[in-house]
């Protein structure tokens, strides 16, 4: 085994629909699940970094990096037409069980 084994990163739900496909497919590209949270709570409901950070449990840094090899996934697929799988990873629910609506997810979530 090499290196330190990854942290489970922190999700809300599993993600409804799993494929995103062009009419003319010209291959495809992988999304973890944990990239499609990082964007969702970034560049959807408006979190900042840090607060994304704090959300998934992970350091802002990783959570850069997470959200650095997103963002090029879904632009490569947008600019060359390739189908977006959104699988795998390593993450686990979480669970606070007081959600309050789309722009700030949890109530009973602390920052």
């Amino acid at each position: 085994m090499r290196g330190r084994p990854k942290i489970p990163r922190l999700i809300t739900e599993e993600p409804k629909v799993r494929i995103f496909k062009p009419e003319v497919e010209r291959g495809r590209v992988l999304l973890t699940i944990e990239e499609l949270e990082a964007i969702r709570l970034v560049d959807y409901l408006d979190f900042t970094q840090e607060e994304a950070a704090k959300l998934m449990g992970v350091s802002r840094r990783v959570l850069w990096n997470i959200l650095t090899s997103a963002r090029r996934k879904i632009a490569d697929a947008l600019i060359n037409g390739k189908t977006i799988e959104i699988e795998g990873g390593v993450y686990k629910i979480r669970n606070c069980g007081t959600c309050i609506g789309p722009k700030r997810h949890c109530r009973g979530w602390k920052l």
